[in-house]
């Protein structure tokens, strides 16, 4: 709830933490609040930070909402993405790698499958999270991928079409091949499945060396090492949102 809102008298009584609803319309009908400095009434509306609201001869506010906290991680290859390991129970998790008051409070938004390493972005802000995530916001993920033999020219147009493989239609944003030996590829998507590059791949008969995730969005992954994370900015995390189509920052150590 941000100020300048209308909201009803007792759930901005409640948002600031003085009673439960219910309570604070007991309270507004035993004439305890003043608004403006006359006795509130129940069901009134109030605009947030611009009237003047007294409990028991105390003015009350809103709490300051605290900025969500957005993380990037490079992860390494062997650690998974997520709080624990679902079949032993033992395996590593990139939580490992997080400070101990954040491991259970940050949402991975955009998983990297155990072999793949890269850019991961984290938030304790699960609208954030989803807005990230969501393909509406067309924040494109970048790949540079290595595979085990030379890309034919006729599986690039089938990868740029689309593959079909267990019953899903897999498609990428955009492919191309980066060097002369043609195993070294750059792929983009819009939205991915669950180990979507590799399953594409995989479907044409080519295995995958090396995955890295190196852009999401507007940032780079730049030269943060391997298990080592950053916190964004208010503003990073703004231009992520607004331009992910646009380059805006990379990563560097000190």
């Amino acid at each position: 709830m941000t100020n300048g809102q209308f909201m009803r008298l007792q759930r901005y009584l409640s948002l600031c933490g003085i009673c439960s609803r219910r309570r604070a319309e007991d309270a507004i009908s035993r004439g305890e609040v003043l608004v403006n400095g006359q006795r509130a009434q129940l069901g009134m509306l109030i605009r947030a930070g611009e009237s003047t609201i007294t409990f028991h001869g105390e003015e009350i506010r809103l709490p300051k909402r605290k900025s969500p906290t957005v993380i990037a991680l490079h992860k390494p290859r062997g650690y998974l993405c997520t709080h624990s390991d679902p079949h032993h129970g033992d395996g590593k998790t990139i939580y490992a790698l997080l400070p101990l008051h954040r491991q259970r409070k940050l949402i991975c938004c955009g998983r990297l499958d155990k072999n793949s390493e890269g850019l991961v972005l984290l938030t304790d802000d699960g609208s954030l999270a989803a807005a990230l995530l969501h393909p509406s916001r067309g924040i494109e993920k970048f790949y540079h991928v290595t595979i085990d033999k030379p890309l034919e020219e006729n599986h690039q147009r089938v990868l740029r079409a689309g593959v079909e493989e267990g019953g899903e239609r897999l498609t990428l944003h955009s492919l191309r091949v980066l060097a002369k030996c043609q195993r070294q590829i750059t792929i983009v998507l819009h939205a991915g499945r669950k180990r979507h590059i590799r399953r594409m791949l995989g479907a044409l008969g080519y295995e995958v060396r090396q995955l890295i995730r190196y852009r999401i969005g507007s940032f780079g992954l730049g030269t943060l090492p391997p298990g080592r994370h950053r916190r964004l900015t208010e503003a990073q995390v703004a231009a992520l949102l607004q331009n992910p189509d646009r380059l805006t920052d990379s990563f560097r150590t000190p």
